[in-house]
């Protein structure tokens, strides 16, 4: 039986739009936590530069000091997906078959950005940023900020089942250590004075969700006293931490977020090889550019129970 093309091209065309319709509903975690930078070459170097000088009492001529910087650099990664649809099951209108796999493919494409974050986070332990240090180090330093930790560790009766109580202490530690981070002239990031951080995210495994919880959003402890939380966070968990022993947590107030999210191309598709009698399957492929990268190192501490 010859193919039906016009058929065929209506059918195409309602995969088709069911792909670009799952696209467009998708809802990726990235753009909570990355700064979304538009790249124009096949990578980008960005310059980090210091803060500026503080204010001196003028005694004497005026003493002129430059901006540090610090330079590093996002490669784009180039990424696809393919499907082979048969033209038999077109012809045989076999429809139903497809559109389900449609979905899952734009699905595919429109969460691969996670991946690439929850691998960078995970990976922030053993992996420099702009500073030549770790993402999650003891050690930062820049300028005159002296050193500075944002790798702590917390001490539990349980490293990986610690109570609500350990939980919510250290969360208190990081939050109070993101507190204190100095800039590079060696002067608080977050000044005059702390009427709050307002946009906090704790991210955990799924095993330490129900703890987080209970420590952090339960209007009362164990004990039945009253749980006053500062800076109350959102808590959100992630299979894709395999590791039941740490806490992440993530200031997402101002323009700038901890990782950065580099978009060179985005997600475009194409059809091919409907009207070729050479091939039996018609060819559905994706295709965009981009990458994940680090960025503020002091919006983001790491805890691990110990």
């Amino acid at each position: 039986m010859a193919l039906d093309t016009a058929k065929a091209t209506v059918t195409l065309r309602t995969l088709t739009q069911k792909f670009d319709n799952r696209l467009k509903s998708a809802t990726p975690f990235y753009p909570q936590v990355s700064t979304i930078v538009q790249s124009d070459g096949a990578d980008e170097a960005y310059g980090m530069l210091g803060s500026m000088p503080g204010i001196r009492e003028w005694l004497g001529d005026r003493q002129f000091k430059e901006l540090r910087a610090g330079t590093f650099t996002i490669t784009n990664k180039h990424w696809e997906n393919s499907l082979l649809i048969k033209k038999t099951d077109l012809a045989d209108d076999r429809m139903g078959l497809y559109g389900p796999l449609m979905e899952d493919l734009a699905i595919e494409a429109a969460y691969h950005p996670d991946e690439l974050f929850f691998t960078a986070m995970i990976n922030g332990e053993t992996t420099a940023c702009f500073d030549g240090q770790y993402f999650f180090d003891t050690d930062h330093s820049w300028g005159d900020s002296g050193t500075q930790d944002n790798d702590l560790t917390y001490a539990a009766a349980t490293s990986t089942v610690p109570t609500a109580a350990e939980f919510k202490a250290a969360f208190t530690a990081a939050r109070v250590a993101m507190l204190k981070f100095k800039n590079d002239q060696g002067k608080l990031l977050n000044r005059p004075v702390s009427t709050g951080l307002k946009n906090l995210l704790v991210v955990v495994n799924p095993d330490f969700e129900q703890i987080a919880k209970d420590a952090l959003l339960s209007t009362l402890s164990g004990g039945g006293n009253s749980n006053i939380v500062v800076d109350v966070p959102t808590i959100v968990s992630s299979a894709h931490l395999t590791d039941t022993s740490k806490m992440y947590l993530f200031n997402l107030d101002g323009a700038l977020k901890p990782f950065v999210f580099q978009a060179r191309e985005p997600i475009s598709r194409q059809m091919k090889g409907l009207d070729d009698i050479e091939t039996k399957d018609v060819k559905f492929m994706t295709e965009s550019r981009y990458n994940v990268g680090y960025l503020a190192w002091w919006k983001a501490v790491l805890t691990t129970f110990t």
